[in-house]
């Protein structure tokens, strides 16, 4: 039989995250409560027994406490004989005026009895915050496509919430899949590379006969075949997991052995270090005359060059200058090849020619400068407009964070 830990828990004071499974869909719930500690047991409250985390409690008494480097697994319980102690507690804790904000009323008192060790858990950083140079992760002599996986492994539990929570990396995806709309039919079998937790793939499978959804990270893969059932797409959305350089080996998916639409978006490609490769077996499954929309993150981009200029740091606006650079994913370092416009497209110039070319953004900083932008968004937001205007105009398309790529098959 397990036993609970000891009341040496490294939690932080105020809160920590809180990971349940989604009584209808399985899928990971996250959300970040507030506790008190009793000897061996910890305490939360529900702002009431609507909320969709208790609910869950209620249906399936497992889950997880995440800290930024500890994950513990612990029995959960609807406790309301306890709410009178643990409300008091908290009261003690927070102060009265943040209890009788939240807590009044139908609180629910939940009881966490953690067991077993708890698992480490790589520091989550911004993308932007590698610590790690290019010479010494090489010099380490490690494999690239295991680091990737791995990284991406890392993310895949909070990926949906963090993509979801940042404004820009927002409407990245909405302009993207705009673009991909126009050249959709109801009756394509449609390819992803690079389709991460599937938020795209989700979407794009309810206007079209099927997606077949690729990645390199197996919890990905394994969330997304999760989310599929849980959305009712089962039958129209394989989640499959390949390497990019590699992806002729799911041509027998697809009617014929080819495919009308490929994309690839948010610069999944950008951690391919076989583009070539991958380019000439993508050439193989897209039918003639066929499309393959894809964003890749550029060796230039304006935005940030002047975000860091009104920073006073000149580090970040060189920071693109030397290739392959290092990214932060899941805590964890790994490079990532960044492309001007014209080196990224001399992989395709054989099989493929340009229809049209996007700034993504192109006058917004990068997602992951997007908690500045945010601030100053009420003074900037003009710049939202512009960017719509402007991003498919040369050189504003060439000059974005990201390009976006209609590439037609010869």
């Amino acid at each position: 039989m397990v036993e609970a830990l000891t009341p040496d828990y490294k939690l932080p004071r105020d809160t920590f995250k809180m990971v349940t499974e989604g009584r209808n869909s399985g899928l990971p719930h996250i959300v970040r409560v507030r506790y008190v500690q009793v000897g061996a047991d910890l305490f939360a409250l529900g702002g009431s027994g609507e909320a969709d985390w208790v609910k869950n409690v209620r249906r399936n008494g497992q889950v997880r406490m995440r800290t930024e480097t500890l994950a513990y697994s612990a029995r959960a319980e609807v406790s309301q004989k306890d709410r009178d102690m643990v409300v008091d507690l908290f009261e003690r804790k927070y102060g009265k005026g943040l209890v009788a904000q939240w807590y009044a009323g139908g609180s629910v008192c939940v009881k966490l009895v953690p067991v077993g060790a708890p698992e480490a858990m790589r520091k989550a950083k911004g993308e932007g915050d590698a610590s790690m140079t290019f010479s010494n992760w090489r010099r380490e002599g490690r494999e690239y496509y295991g680091e990737v996986a791995m990284a991406f492994d890392s993310a895949s539990e909070e990926y949906d919430v963090t993509i979801g929570r940042n404004f820009i990396n927002t409407l990245i995806r909405q302009r993207s899949l705009e673009v991909l709309y126009r050249l959709l039919r109801k009756d394509d079998v449609v390819l992803e590379i690079g389709a991460g937790t599937g938020a795209e793939a989700v979407q794009v499978a309810r206007r079209v006969a099927k997606v077949v959804a690729t990645d390199i990270s197996p919890a990905m893969v394994d969330l997304l075949r999760r989310k599929a059932v849980a959305r009712r797409l089962s039958g129209k959305l394989d989640a499959v997991r390949v390497p990019a350089a590699d992806i002729a080996e799911v041509r027998g998916m697809f009617p014929g052995g080819k495919a009308r639409v490929a994309y690839s978006f948010n610069g999944a490609l950008n951690c391919e270090p076989r583009l070539g490769e991958f380019a000439a077996e993508l050439a193989s499954i897209v039918v003639q005359g066929g499309y393959f929309v894809c964003s890749i993150r550029n060796t230039l981009c304006l935005a940030e060059i002047l975000t860091y200029a009104a920073l006073l740091r000149y580090s970040g606006m060189v920071k693109r200058k030397t290739q392959p650079m290092m990214v932060s994913v899941g805590g964890a370092d790994i490079p990532s090849r960044y492309y001007s416009v014209g080196g990224f497209l001399d992989f395709f110039r054989g099989d493929f020619e340009v229809d049209s070319i996007v700034g993504l953004p192109a006058l917004l900083p990068p997602a992951y400068l997007n908690d500045y932008y945010v601030r100053a968004r009420r003074a900037l937001r003009v710049l939202e407009g512009a960017d719509r205007v402007l991003g498919g105009a040369f050189p504003f398309n060439r000059l974005g964070d990201q390009s976006l790529f209609v590439l037609r098959r010869k």
